[in-house]
């Protein structure tokens, strides 16, 4: 492993070069625009925006980072003239009424004061950027962030925390010590003993690797060890996820997504102790050795969230390893053989042998899974039941399953199905929401939230799903109760009904559930019940 470390950089070095022009497209460079250092272009460009998105500005940073690249060698000074730019234009759209939009105009977006700012004081502490320039805008943010606190999000809370702590640094006035402490010890907790801080209702890995890259900024600020132990947790839960299905958790996750960024993971190897080296060169290895792989999930990133926090988290990373002996690393610390179950997680994690299934199961989604043998891959989401008008699904994170061991050593999920209407985007929707804003700003967001990504609502649809895996096969039987008539019961797709913006970026499974792998289903319906059995072969 301590071989592929230098190899894999190298992949990742060649994939910044081919992706940096399409942020630079991003972004307005024309010094004699008002629209000067915007990274949002639809605002800026195609004016489909009618405001400039805050969190975008993060492209600044990642700008200023890229000078180092081979491909962008002798366009330091232009770069950071640039990014300066952009720190500029953050201070005159932060000190607006309504300041640190993201989804629609005066907003007062958490997410969008959390990462703007980190990412516009990191500048400052570069030096490319006066403190004088950016203290106004600084001060906006200052104040939105302390009185606020994400607990559903943590990756957003930690975010806004280690911009507080870099306030701090660069003004202390402006963030008083005790305030900081406080909201210190409110983040802190939003990590559960797993390892994995709150998502939602769980664990997501992508937002954990996000997390675990301001966890590292946080350290950075205050040199306090409390936030370098709680990035150890938060390793040690990603060896454990990654090392069952060789990639992100995918649709097991709290939240759908597929990525999981490096720069956190990457500082164990610098900074770790030698078994956290290891864990972080298995990761490393395993989540990037494929990068020129056209099905790697970066490829799939669009450019709304390389601008966000991926680039510059792979600059960072990169960056890293370029400064490390590689040859001094320890050997990967592969995955011990076996199955446990994550109970906080609400997650089963399979490690199998080499003849043996690799699986992640979600229970708190309603016993979703993904496996792997080898090269042969499969997944499962579940169901939906339709009618002309509305959905039933039994793809949705949620509280309310319950699940136990099977007399045969399988796992039994119950529940219900989640009831879902589609909000579909109109003029009149969007001139209400504008109108709302304008009025209720940053009080909107939890009832969106409640419209787009939480339901509280069950159906009467009943469900169960059991779940055997037995050398190289699995069997899920399912059924639900309830039904109607004129309801019709589908095989799930890999879609979530559950929206989260990083999340529904292309993924192989979209088109096609299994590869290489013989699937065998009966289904009947008796009555108000279907019942299904479903049998996934990988066969030698």
């Amino acid at each position: 492993m301590m071989n592929e470390i230098a190899p894999t950089n190298e992949q990742l070095g060649r994939a910044l070069a081919r992706l940096l022009p399409r942020i630079l497209t991003q972004v307005s460079r024309d010094p004699n625009s008002a629209t000067y250092g915007s990274f949002d272009r639809d605002w800026w460009h195609y004016r489909i925006r009618d405001f400039s998105s805050a969190i975008l500005q993060q492209g600044a940073w990642t700008i200023w980072l890229a000078a180092d690249l081979p491909a962008l060698a002798g366009e330091r000074a232009a770069l950071t003239r640039l990014a300066a730019a952009g720190a500029r234009f953050w201070n005159t759209r932060a000190i607006r009424f309504g300041a640190f939009e993201e989804y629609y105009p005066w907003e007062r977006g958490y997410p969008a004061a959390a990462f703007s700012t980190r990412a516009v004081l990191k500048l400052v502490e570069a030096g490319v950027v006066k403190a004088d320039d950016v203290r106004a805008g600084v001060a906006v943010a200052a104040e939105q962030l302390l009185r606020r606190f994400e607990a559903e999000a943590a990756n957003q809370q930690v975010a806004g925390l280690a911009a507080l702590a870099l306030i701090r640094k660069i003004f202390p006035e402006l963030v008083p010590a005790a305030e900081l402490a406080a909201q210190a010890a409110r983040t802190l907790a939003l990590q559960h003993e797993e390892g994995w801080f709150m998502e939602y209702g769980g664990p997501d890995l992508a937002y954990l690797s996000v997390t675990l890259d301001a966890l590292w900024d946080l350290a950075d600020a205050t040199g306090e060890s409390r936030y370098r132990e709680a990035a150890a947790r938060a390793l040690r839960f990603l060896h454990v996820q990654v090392g069952a299905l060789g990639a992100s958790a995918g649709m097991c996750n709290a939240r759908n997504t597929d990525y999981i960024l490096p720069y956190g993971i990457t500082r164990f190897l610098r900074d770790g102790n030698r078994e956290e080296q290891g864990l972080a060169a298995f990761l490393l290895a395993t989540l990037y050795g494929s990068l020129d792989e056209p099905e790697h999930f970066l490829h799939a990133i669009d450019d709304r969230y390389l601008c966000h926090y991926t680039t510059h988290s792979l600059l960072r990373a990169w960056q890293l390893v370029r400064q490390l002996d590689v040859a001094t690393l320890p050997a990967p610390a592969a995955p011990a053989v076996g199955e446990q179950l994550l109970n906080g997680a609400g997650q089963v994690v399979r490690v199998g042998g080499a003849d043996d299934l690799s699986a992640l199961l979600a229970l708190k989604k309603g016993g979703v899974f993904s496996a792997r043998l080898g090269e042969k891959r499969c997944a499962d989401f579940g169901w939906v039941v339709r009618s002309s008008v509305r959905q039933w699904v039994t793809h949705w994170w949620g509280g309310d399953w319950a699940w136990q061991r099977a007399v045969d050593g399988g796992w039994v999920v119950t529940g219900h199905l989640v009831p879902h209407g589609e909000t579909i985007s109109t003029p009149l929707k969007h001139l209400a929401l504008r109108a709302m804003s304008f009025l209720f700003g940053e009080k909107m967001a939890p009832w969106l939230k409640s419209v787009l990504i939480f339901k509280q609502r069950q159906s009467a649809l009943s469900f169960t799903r059991q779940i055997l895996i037995d050398g190289r096969r699995i069997t899920v039987r399912d059924e639900i109760q309830g039904l109607r008539p004129s309801l019709e019961v589908l095989v799930a797709p890999r879609a979530s009904k559950r929206h989260v913006s990083s999340a529904d970026s292309f993924h192989r499974e979209d088109l096609n559930l299994t590869h290489g792998v013989k699937v065998e289903r009966a289904a009947r319906r008796e009555g108000d019940v279907f019942r299904a059995e479903t049998n996934y072969y990988f066969e030698a």
